[in-house]
């Protein structure tokens, strides 16, 4: 492929015109550039925000559930011990022979007490209450119908129980839920159960006490997806007469729900979706109490959590595109103002490039010319010294030309000159190549970073088309137009002269043509040899 001449890197042909012209093209792509790039950033920004804010909303569900977790883990654990100091004194021999104050404490001596605890009660196998922590003589009521006791009469490795959702007789309706132990017998048989009632108020305050922002809630349920207590409070949630009317109770089971799926598989997770009773798209974390059959949940709304990611978006989106559109308004003032600058110049600048293209080519091949190659030459070589790459260079001669015009006149001369010059221009294949019309009937051919081997195909090739062109011609032993070619390679060192190389291409085409012409001759290590 044939390159036009280059000097220190730029393009003679290209010329100011071209990148003057280009000037406000490329300030109003830059103006664009710069708007989208300044409206990426605040994107870029947005979005990382964003995740932070979603982050910070992961972690601070995730704290919450696990302050509610320990908290309540913590008091029914407390709890649990008064209920296992009660089954252990119902064991004690001859309880039943004391006095009733002795035998009340005996067995609520480590109960213990707070506003939120009932009553500590001892029921027989019956289910009829026979202690009360809250009086020696104990009410006469009965509870087997109640699912704390009939849990532990049936199944004997119960453990702790936790209940459903009640209204406590002995409080005056006040929601609670149980928490029961079996009471067996030496020989393992049902002798009746110890259990204590929390009020679920405990559990509405400690959630109120906490901020899930707005479309938030935190719900307290069993494993099996009975909801306890849960914030906010609806206004059903303290419709309690489970026993009668389980119907009346369907907006607080969650079995279905992913939730009491996932706790199955996981005591703690944490997952995004849509709330079965209010519809609300929101960040669940659970966690569940202890080793007990109990799960408090902490879910976040969607919406709350960008919500005030989405007014930091509103301003910094509104203030990012009004300074997009003056950027680009700017440019396009800037681009209108050059293109006025630009028309004045456009004609020295054409004109300019004109010249320097005239300066550096021969008019009639369109090759380059002796100046351009002086000029060719010092740059090649100056980056073959510093790459350490060998420069190769090819110096041809039209054989017999003087006779040619002579015999078929100058014009015809002319032509060969032009056919010659298109065949250097099909064989200089390598990048860089510069083809060049060195004098007269001369020619040269520079190929930076091209061994001898590649040399001397190029110069093959060469004088191979030229004799493929068949231009008739009668003073050639060959009966056609042919060239011969001298070739020098040389690896360039510091303080030599690109002369060396001219002379060497020089001699090697003196002696192609001493030779017999029409040959290819190489010059290399101070040899010369000639090649058919």
């Amino acid at each position: 492929m044939y390159i036009r001449p280059e000097y220190g890197g730029k393009d003679s042909n290209r010329g100011l015109g071209r990148a003057s012209s280009g000037a406000g093209k490329w300030l109003t792509l830059f103006g664009l550039l710069l708007a989208i790039g300044l409206l990426g950033l605040g994107i870029v920004v947005l979005l990382d925000s964003r995740q932070d804010a979603w982050r910070q909303a992961e972690q601070a569900s995730n704290n919450l559930a696990l302050a509610l977790e320990r908290d309540i883990s913590r008091t029914i654990a407390v709890y649990d011990l008064s209920l296992q100091g009660a089954a252990d004194a119902m064991r004690l021999p001859d309880l039943d022979q004391t006095s009733p104050e002795l035998r009340h404490t005996a067995i609520f001596d480590r109960a213990a007490t707070a506003d939120y605890l009932g009553s500590l009660l001892v029921l027989d196998a019956t289910g009829s209450i026979v202690a009360d922590s809250t009086a020696i003589v104990p009410h006469r009521m009965n509870f087997a119908e109640r699912d704390y006791f009939q849990v532990h009469r049936d199944h004997a490795d119960a453990g702790l129980f936790i209940s459903r959702p009640f209204r406590s007789r002995l409080r005056g309706g006040d929601p609670s839920i149980a928490i029961s132990r079996r009471i067996s017998k030496a020989g393992g048989e049902f002798d009746g159960i110890v259990l204590g009632s929390m009020r679920i108020n405990y559990f509405q305050e400690l959630f109120a006490r906490l901020d899930v922002g707005p479309g938030g809630a935190i719900v307290l349920m069993t494993a099996d997806g009975r909801i306890v207590a849960r914030h906010p409070q609806r206004p059903d949630d303290l419709d309690l007469d489970l026993d009668r009317d389980r119907d009346r109770d369907r907006d607080r089971d969650l079995s279905s729900s992913d939730i009491a799926l996932r706790f199955k598989a996981a005591r703690s997770d944490q997952f995004t979706g849509v709330s079965p009773v209010e519809g609300v798209s929101r960040l669940f974390t659970y966690r569940g109490i202890g080793e007990l059959p109990l799960l408090v949940s902490v879910g976040l709304s969607v919406d709350g959590i960008y919500q005030a990611w989405w007014r930091k978006a509103t301003v910094i989106g509104s203030s990012l595109g009004i300074l997009c559109v003056a950027t680009v308004a700017l440019s396009l003032l800037f681009r209108r103002e050059m293109k006025l600058r630009l028309r004045a110049e456009q004609g020295l600048l054409a004109a300019a490039a004109r010249l320097e293209v005239m300066a550096s080519t021969d008019a009639l091949t369109g090759l380059a010319n002796r100046r351009a190659f002086v000029a060719g030459l010092d740059e090649a070589w100056r980056v073959a010294t510093r790459t350490r790459s060998s420069l190769a260079l090819l110096l041809l001669d039209a054989d017999h030309f003087k006779s040619y015009n002579d015999v078929y006149g100058h014009p015809e001369g002319d032509r060969v000159l032009q056919a010659i010059a298109a065949c250097i221009r099909r064989c200089a294949s390598c990048p860089g190549a510069l083809g060049v019309r060195y004098g007269g009937e001369e020619f040269a051919l520079l190929l930076p970073d091209t061994d001898a081997h590649g040399a001397l195909v190029a110069a093959e090739c060469v004088r191979q088309a030229v004799l493929e062109g068949a231009i008739t011609h009668q003073s050639t032993p060959a009966g056609v137009v042919s060239v011969s070619v001298g070739v020098a390679v040389a690896r360039p060192k510091f303080g030599e002269a690109a002369e060396l190389l001219v002379r060497e291409a020089d001699a090697a085409l003196y002696e192609a043509k001493h030779a017999g012409r029409n040959r290819v001759a190489f010059a290399g290590s101070g040899e010369k040899r000639a090649v058919a």
